[in-house]
């Protein structure tokens, strides 16, 4: 009997142990008790929201121009391409449009496709009035893929925000 404790904690005691690791942190470089800041990224390419549209034509109860506008200068910051009024040059100009977009709710979403959250972006990228490209994206939250997820529609403005400037970047 007191053989199979011996084995069972053996077995256990170390299993515990590594399974409650969380991991090392990484070192981060110090210099007199202060962190060094993140590098700051520059881009070459400078890009100004010029609008955001609602094609939908309907209204919601959430701010959804106001959201990927915002969701898109955030990710053009992250990037160091965002415009500003002492930048020189003049700078590329994104329209979006809003195609489709369905809140969705964590109860609906229980049931297959009833409470999903979708949204559907397309923007138009021009410099000086010459068309330079059109990027569509769509993503949504599903049963299974985030079902109790809450403020998904939040999460999808920012995916979609990221993957657009993300398209962007590759039309420079």
């Amino acid at each position: 009997m007191h053989r199979k404790i011996r084995l069972l904690a053996l077995v256990l005691i170390p299993l515990f142990i590594f399974a409650c690791h969380r991991g090392g942190k990484k070192d981060i470089p110090v210099e007199s008790g202060i962190q060094a800041p993140k590098p700051v990224v520059v881009s070459p390419y400078k890009v100004k929201v010029a609008d955001v549209f609602n094609d939908t034509h309907e209204v919601f109860d959430v701010d959804i121009i106001g959201l990927l506008w915002n969701g898109i200068d955030d990710s053009l910051k992250k990037r160091g391409m965002l415009w500003t009024p002492n930048a020189e040059g003049e700078p590329y100009m994104m329209e979006g449009h809003i195609v489709y977009f369905k809140k969705g709710g964590i109860v609906e979403r229980c049931v297959p496709r009833l409470g999903d959250s979708v949204l559907t972006v397309r923007l138009e990228l021009s410099q000086g009035g010459r068309h330079i490209a059109t990027i569509e994206s769509k993503r949504k939250v599903t049963f299974g893929g985030g079902t109790f997820t809450r403020s998904a529609w939040k999460k999808i403005f920012e995916e979609v925000s990221e993957d657009v400037v993300q398209q962007a970047v590759k039309n420079f």
